[in-house]
């Protein structure tokens, strides 16, 4: 919780190393109305010299990457 939200149960994944998802977030937590598990993913893309566009498509392709992994653990 915050000052401004309740705490959840959950689980939040700081994902570490030196590859490209390092500094990640992936939270997950029960739906509080449904029967499924909800799952948050955040990544951040440093904007370099090849300008927000270039940054906007390696977070895209960091998501992508970590979406299926998380889909893949939570579908079994």
């Amino acid at each position: 919780g915050s000052a401004d939200l309740p705490p959840t149960d959950g689980l939040r994944f700081m994902l570490g190393g030196s590859g490209d998802v390092a500094g990640a977030r992936v939270i997950v937590r029960p739906s509080g109305t449904e029967p499924k598990i909800k799952a948050y993913l955040e990544v951040r893309a440093p904007v370099g010299a090849a300008g927000v566009a270039t940054a906007r498509q390696a977070a895209k392709e960091q998501l992508r990457a970590i979406a299926e992994d998380v889909r893949v653990r939570l579908t079994r």
